[in-house]
């Protein structure tokens, strides 16, 4: 089962942290800062509001680039739009496919590290809390987890929302290929602030751990259907 995290691991928190204040991205604001100013979020036609792909067939999709991160360096950036090879120390990342569509196979070592794509503004998409939208990727389990792992939702530095996938990565069949649905609103109710994202998804551990992920995308309604991994809205 995924749950939401009230506390983390130290390393957990110390790597949010630095990523959040990196300057390498130029994505993160620091302490006592004021944060850039959200991107208005698009007029949403009631029901008609459509997926919001963040990382697809194409890789990267505007304005968000596919990043590694570890202790070293929190922003390695993934080449060739994120679907290139980078290798990054305690993870790695290099080009897969998921049923026929492009992705990236990730590759933890044993140390700390995090996949993440991120914008350099942050970017209104509370319509998707609205529409009951839910965090939505393929994704294949090559090799599970030795520790907690958790995903995200950031909002610039102290804001963001954490959920614990653990339990489900663990009973998950290793090498079939799986559709994961995370309701936006576990994220929300965890903290994330919708109307500031800057931060579409992110996966950490501390050891090792192996898998793929394609087609990354916020998808209305899917945060009611009946296979979604937990449940957080009203």
């Amino acid at each position: 089962m995924i749950k939401e995290i009230s506390k983390l691991s130290a390393s957990a928190m110390l790597a949010m942290t630095a990523l959040s204040l990196s300057l390498v991205t130029g994505c993160a604001s620091t302490p006592g800062a004021a944060p850039a100013a959200a991107a208005p979020a698009a007029p949403a036609d009631a029901g008609k509001l459509p997926p919001l792909v963040v990382y697809g067939n194409e890789g990267n999709v505007d304005p968000n680039i596919l990043y590694l991160g570890t202790p070293a360096n929190w922003a390695f950036v993934v080449p060739k739009n994120g679907l290139g090879a980078m290798d990054a120390g305690s993870v790695k990342a290099e080009p897969t496919k998921i049923g026929g569509i492009n992705g990236v196979k990730v590759t933890w070592t044993g140390g700390t590290g995090q996949i993440y794509s991120q914008s350099k503004i942050s970017h209104d998409q509370y319509d998707y809390i609205d529409a009951n939208a839910a965090l939505v990727f393929d994704t294949v389990l090559h090799q599970a987890p030795e520790d907690q792992v958790t995903m995200r939702v950031d909002c610039r530095y102290p804001c963001m929302g954490v959920v614990d996938v653990t339990d489900y990565l663990k009973k998950m069949p290793l090498e079939k290929p799986t559709t994961v649905k995370i309701p936006l609103a576990c994220f929300e109710k965890a903290g994330t602030k919708f109307a500031v994202v800057n931060t579409p998804w992110v996966v950490f551990t501390n050891k090792a751990l192996s898998m793929s992920f394609a087609n990354v995308r916020y998808v209305p309604g899917a945060g009611k259907d009946a296979d979604v991994m937990m449940k957080c809205g009203g």
